[in-house]
């Protein structure tokens, strides 16, 4: 005989709605996409009012941000005896090291195909394939069939230049492929190359799942080398064409600043580019009459009115959540790297997600949402926020974390401030790295200086 039964059980789960779901995508749009999501919300709901911005009769954002100021938003160095020249020098320094980046990824790879001295026929087939890259610089067609029977000779040829020219990663067939060729480029080779690949092509989810154990028995090596290789792999670009897309140059408007004004730190809100949004006063009106209503008609018209202006209402109220965390983050920002905005990208701290969203109070995935996509307005460039959360290295002399962007820069310095009879390699300036308690393996030296645009020894020469 079979007997049945009820049971009650409670379980906790989170549901998202439609206007949870709304307030994420809200977080993460950058402010040109936010202006369009805006202007859609206002086609589909007639009660929503969208109203240019007071400009004043055509201010400029400089001018704006000069009227925009509160005495909350600020901290004053003027006392600070270095302040002034050291802020001149390193703005000059930075100035001088930046490179405006305007050209299409397929400008980009002809240009430097066309310092090298290649047969001509060789040549012809590395253009057609340079011309068939998509945005993030692979193939979405097979190389052997984008090329005639009589150029096939020539193909694997055109394939290895490719690979060797800038941004490395380009003519791939998928990201793998491309992490794998990156790997390649800075020197990997051997077991070390094959342990590479098995970890990128058949590893990786396992990895970001947290199956280290898993993974280093699979690979037959160590937790520790596994870690280190991992790293490594955090320090390659997935999709190295994106930079030179033309989505990457859309214009850029920073969604905040953070400079030095007269000796004060000053943040504020690029406000000047957003409508003002509000509900329609009539509309909110003729729901109040259609609710007392008990004529069946209008009672039909509240129900949609009712909708639609609680859509509205939602909007408004997850702009201004949107700007209230965006600000909060600033605020911390201004605190945490305060010797960036003041000194430079060299006196860029490490630090983490976590870290501003427990200052402010929320989870790491709301920091992470507002900062996608977004950009910020400095005395050093217009930087995107992400930036501001570099990754560091223990410093062991000193045991403080100093951060990527920091090391870049000290290695460019160490290699324009050689003096000996030839160009320094790759492992030697690591080697002097240590001796400055700062521990960065070769193939991580060799990465930041590609970063960095500058070429190896054997190029530079002495």
């Amino acid at each position: 005989m079979i007997e049945s039964s009820l049971t009650l059980t409670q379980k906790q789960q989170l549901r998202l709605n439609a206007q949870m779901l709304q307030s994420l995508e809200l977080m993460t749009l950058p402010l040109n996409e936010l202006l369009a999501k805006i202007e859609e919300e206002a086609g589909k709901n007639p009660t929503l009012v969208v109203e240019e911005p007071n400009r004043d009769n055509g201010v400029s954002y400089e001018e704006y941000l000069d009227k925009y100021s509160r005495k909350d938003r600020y901290e004053d160095y003027s006392d600070s005896a270095a302040y002034g020249s050291d802020l001149s020098d390193n703005y000059q320094a930075w100035m001088e090291g930046a490179v405006k980046e305007e050209e299409s990824l397929e400008e980009h790879l002809n240009k430097q195909l066309g310092t090298l001295k290649i047969d001509d026929n060789i040549k012809r087939v590395c253009e057609i394939l340079i011309s068939s890259l998509d945005d993030k610089g692979f193939f979405t067609t097979p190389p052997e069939e984008l090329i005639g029977a009589k150029d096939k000779e020539y193909l694997d040829k055109a394939l290895d230049i490719i690979h060797s020219l800038e941004p490395a990663g380009v003519g791939c067939r998928d990201f793998k492929e491309s992490l794998i060729c990156q790997a390649k480029e800075d020197g990997m080779k051997g077991d070390e190359l094959k342990t590479f690949s098995l970890l990128v092509n058949d590893n990786l989810e396992k990895m970001r799942a947290g199956k280290v154990k898993e993974v280093s028995k699979a690979l037959k090596i160590d937790e520790e080398e596994l870690n280190e290789l991992f790293d490594y792999l955090k320090t390659l670009t997935p999709y190295p064409g994106l930079k030179y897309s033309s989505s990457w140059d859309n214009t850029i408007i920073p969604d905040l600043s953070i400079k030095v004004e007269d000796g004060k730190l000053v943040m504020r809100l690029n406000d000047s580019t957003l409508p003002v949004v509000s509900i329609d006063s009539q509309y909110q009106q003729m729901l109040d009459e259609y609710s007392k209503s008990n004529n069946k008609e209008e009672k039909e018209a509240s129900k949609y009115l009712k909708s639609q202006v609680n859509s509205a209402d939602n909007l408004i109220n997850q702009l201004a959540l949107r700007r209230s965390t965006l600000e909060k983050v600033g605020r911390v920002l201004m605190e945490k790297q305060k010797s960036f905005f003041l000194f430079g990208p060299r006196s860029l701290k490490p630090l983490t997600l976590k870290q501003v969203a427990d200052e402010i109070g929320v989870h790491e995935t709301t920091v992470s949402r507002i900062t996608t996509s977004k950009y910020i307005d400095t005395d050093w460039g217009v930087f995107q926020l992400k930036e501001l959360f570099p990754s560091g290295i223990q410093n062991e002399d000193t045991g403080v974390s100093v951060s990527k962007t920091a090391i870049k820069d000290i290695i460019k310095e160490i290699i324009e401030n050689n003096t000996t009879e030839k160009a320094l390699s790759d492992q030697k300036i690591s080697d002097m790295l240590a001796e400055k308690g700062i521990s960065c393996a070769r193939r991580t030296v060799n990465k930041y200086r590609k970063e960095l645009a500058i070429d190896s020894s054997f190029i530079r020469g002495v």
